[in-house]
């Protein structure tokens, strides 16, 4: 099958990303009350053979949260059980998935407004290119998030 037929059978389009975080109500008030996403679900001790089949955790068990806003969802997920262990700070370069990016019109003043509120920043915005201003910053987990405007 070449890739073309393979994407014609997928018929796929992005639904959402997913965080498993330490503590859903903080991680709230970073998504929903600092960035503005918006509740479209939650389902409290979420559980069942098909989670924990889908997630393959045995006797998975936890709160979920679906948000939605600037045209994505990021669906948050904390882990009653098993819980969940931290691994430490990601590096860009480790492997895997390092960041997920939202395009802002004025990133400068999203920037202030961030960091003001006590979000952490790598940088302020940079211009890594021309036409375009980035900056990364942290959940409250340590999920990096890119800031990306262009001219």
């Amino acid at each position: 099958m070449s890739n073309v037929e393979v994407r014609n059978s997928m018929d796929a389009t992005w639904h959402h990303v997913a965080i498993s975080v330490k503590d859903l109500d903080r991680s709230l008030k970073f998504y929903r009350d600092l960035l503005g996403f918006e509740v479209d679900w939650e389902k409290d001790h979420y559980s069942g053979e098909a989670l924990s089949s889908i997630v393959g955790l045995p006797e998975a068990e936890a709160r979920v949260v679906m948000l939605k806003g600037y045209g994505a969802r990021v669906e948050l997920f904390q882990y009653y059980t098993p819980a969940g262990e931290a691994s430490g700070p990601k590096r860009q370069c480790d492997f895997g998935m390092t960041h997920f990016a939202l395009t802002v019109k004025n990133i400068h003043h999203v920037y202030e407004h961030l960091s003001q509120a006590g979000v952490q920043f790598n940088c302020p915005p940079r211009r890594p290119r021309q036409g375009v201003w980035a900056t990364y910053m942290k959940d409250p987990d340590g999920v990096t998030i890119e800031l990306v405007a262009y001219e």
